[in-house]
């Protein structure tokens, strides 16, 4: 088992809202591995504005991390700009770099009923465009709220993620990096409880994570 990962996220302030790399860092803690987690965001951005930028450049060639993980609009998300950028990233970049590229697929805003299909569609042909592995967080966002309503995913501007929601979309992104099919493991002290959860509703959305992910593995 390794014991050490590297990980680069690439996107907006659905990555920098509650330090969601911190949160993934953590989740990967308690799986007994280290990992060092590295942000390059702008608030407001898709992946077309990190597109062809040196700093993404110099960032993907030369970090020397073992996972990428590419994340797009909810707000505004336009296929058209999302699909080729992300596309030359993973090519261009993320591969000749020895990297494993994960796209973070985000959800729709709060009360768009037909706001995440073209969002799925988007991520979902990219993947299998590229080879990258696909971390369906909208999917698992969209089953917690759900499963669980009384679990506020939202930040109260209806876009960003509440502490939850980060803690929703962390779980999803460690389940598909690490490919996991068993629980995560919980305690009663937790970190889960920095982020507004008792044990029992992070257990559930722990569980959404794993099967969310493991039910893209095996498509």
């Amino acid at each position: 088992m390794r014991k050490n990962v590297k990980i680069l996220f690439i996107g907006n302030s659905l990555t920098y809202y509650n330090l969601l790399p911190l949160c993934v860092k953590r989740f990967f803690a308690d799986a007994g591995v280290t990992a060092e987690c590295i942000m390059q965001t702008c608030g407001g951005k898709c992946l077309d504005y990190h597109c062809g930028r040196g700093d993404t450049e110099m960032n993907v060639k030369y970090g020397k991390f073992d996972y990428v993980v590419l994340q797009g609009k909810s707000s505004g998300f336009d296929p058209s700009a999302f699909l080729p950028a992300g596309e030359s990233i993973i090519k261009d970049l993320v591969y000749p770099a020895g990297s494993t590229p994960v796209l973070y697929m985000t959800w729709a805003l709060k009360g768009d009923k037909k706001g995440q299909a073209p969002i799925t569609k988007a991520y979902e042909d990219l993947a299998a465009s590229t080879g990258a592995v696909l971390a369906p967080v909208g999917i698992a966002w969209k089953r917690a709220m759900r499963i669980r309503p009384a679990i506020e995913l939202f930040a109260p501007d209806g876009n960003h993620p509440s502490p939850a929601g980060t803690y929703l979309a962390a779980a999803v992104i460690f389940a598909s990096i690490e490919k996991r099919s068993r629980s995560i493991k919980l305690t009663d002290d937790g970190f889960y409880r920095e982020y507004g959860l008792d044990r029992e509703s992070a257990a559930k959305i722990n569980r959404i994570a794993i099967e969310t992910a493991a039910g893209y593995r095996a498509e």
